[in-house]
C-alpha cells in the first residue's frame, strides 16, 4: 500500500479515554491486539480513574500471555482507595484470573478465596475455585465449594460431587491408602450410582484386597448402567467367579442379562466366550450367529467366530468366518451386509 494511502486511512490519535476505548474494541473486532493495546493504554492515559480501560488492558495482556504485565495492573489497581466493594472484587477476580493464567495455583486459590469472602455468591468464583481445588487435590475442600456453587446456580450437587469423590479415591489409590480410596468411591456411588468409573475402580481396589465377592458385586454394576460398558468387566466378572469356583453363575448372570435384553450382543459375545472356554462350541457359535443375525457388520461378533472355529480346531469354517471378516472390512459404509447375515 502506498505511503500517502496508509497516511489517509491511519486514524486519528483519540483525544479522550472513551474515544481510545472505542477504537481499541474496534480493533480487537479486527484481531489487531497491537493496536488495540496501544489504545487502552492510551485510554488508561488520558484518564487514569477509569477503571474499565485498566481492566480491558489487563486481560488483553494475560490473553497475550503477558502474566507479568497483567499482575501488575491488577495489583496496581487494587491500590486505589476508591474501589469500591463490587469493583474491588472484579479487580481481584481479574488477578486470581491472571495468578492462574500463569500457573500460580495457591496465590490463585487465595485470591479467588478473598473475592468469595466479599462477594460469597459469585457463580465464576465459586466455579473456579472448585476446579482449582481439584487441580491441586484438595478434594474435601473443592466439594465444599462445588455444593455452594450448586445451591448458587440452582441445580444438583450430586454428579459434580460423585466425580471429585471419584478423583479422590485415585488419590487415595495412587498412595496405597486402599481403606480411604473404598470410602470415596461409595460415596462417589452413593451421589451418583450411575458413575460407571467409580464403580469399575471399586471392583479393582477390592479384587487387589483380595475381596472377590466384593467386587463382583461392583462390576456387575457396570453393565447395568451403561450396556455399551459391559466388555470392560466382563474379563474381570469371568475371573472373579472363576476364583470362587462358580464359572456357570458367571453364565446364568449373562443370560439373565440377554433375557432382559435380547439385543445386547456384549453379553452374548461374552456369554460365548465361556462356553467356548468349556468346550460347548457349538452353544458358543449359537450365541455369535445370533449376534450377526441382529448386525452382520458387527467386527467383534465376525472375530468371535473366526477365533472359537480355530480354537476347535474347525479350520476350514475358519477361514470362511475370516472372509467375511474381510469382506465386512473392505464394505464401503452404508453398503447392506452379505446375503445370510441379515
Amino acid at each position: 500500500m502506498p505511503w500517502w494511502k496508509r497516511a489517509f486511512d491511519r486514524p486519528r490519535a483519540p483525544k479522550t479515554s472513551d474515544a481510545a476505548v472505542r477504537q481499541a474494541l474496534y480493533a480487537l473486532l479486527d484481531h489487531d491486539l497491537d493496536t488495540a493495546q496501544e489504545l487502552l493504554a492510551r485510554a488508561a492515559q488520558l484518564d487514569p480513574d477509569e477503571l474499565d480501560a485498566y481492566l480491558m488492558l489487563g486481560r488483553l495482556y494475560r490473553d497475550r500471555g503477558e502474566i507479568g504485565r497483567a499482575i501488575r495492573v491488577h495489583q496496581n489497581l487494587l491500590l486505589r482507595p476508591e474501589l469500591g466493594q463490587e469493583r474491588g472484587a472484579e479487580v481481584l477476580r481479574e488477578l486470581a484470573s491472571d495468578f492462574r493464567a500463569g500457573g500460580f495455583l495457591r496465590r490463585a486459590i487465595a485470591s479467588f478465596e478473598e473475592v468469595l469472602s466479599r462477594t460469597p455468591k459469585d457463580a465464576r468464583s465459586l466455579r473456579e475455585l472448585a476446579s482449582l481445588l481439584a487441580t491441586a487435590q484438595d478434594h474435601e475442600r473443592a466439594i465444599e465449594i462445588e455444593r455452594r456453587l450448586a445451591k448458587v446456580e440452582g441445580r444438583d450437587a450430586a454428579p459434580r460431587e460423585s466425580e471429585l469423590h471419584l478423583e479422590l479415591a485415585r488419590s487415595a489409590e495412587a498412595e496405597g491408602r486402599a481403606g480411604d480410596a473404598r470410602k470415596a468411591l461409595k460415596r462417589a456411588t452413593k451421589r451418583n450410582p450411575k458413575n460407571v468409573e467409580a464403580w469399575v475402580l471399586l471392583g479393582r481396589i477390592e479384587t487387589a484386597e483380595k475381596r472377590t465377592r466384593q467386587a463382583l458385586s461392583a462390576w456387575r454394576k457396570v453393565p447395568e448402567v451403561d450396556r455399551c460398558a459391559g466388555p470392560r468387566v466382563y474379563p474381570e466378572l469371568a475371573a472373579g467367579y472363576a476364583a470362587l469356583g462358580k464359572e456357570r453363575d458367571y453364565e446364568k448372570y449373562l443370560a439373565l442379562r440377554i433375557e432382559g435384553d435380547a439385543n445386547d450382543s456384549d453379553a452374548r459375545l461374552a456369554l460365548a466366550t465361556s462356553l467356548s472356554a468349556r468346550g460347548e462350541t457349538d452353544a458358543a457359535l449359537d450365541e455369535i450367529r445370533r449376534v450377526l443375525a441382529h448386525d452382520g457388520s458387527d467386527l467383534e461378533a465376525h472375530a468371535a467366530l473366526g477365533r472359537t472355529l480355530v480354537e476347535a480346531g474347525r479350520e476350514g469354517e475358519a477361514l470362511k468366518a475370516y472372509a467375511e471378516l474381510l469382506a465386512v472390512l473392505e464394505r464401503p459404509p452404508g453398503t447392506p451386509p452379505p446375503a445370510g447375515l441379515e
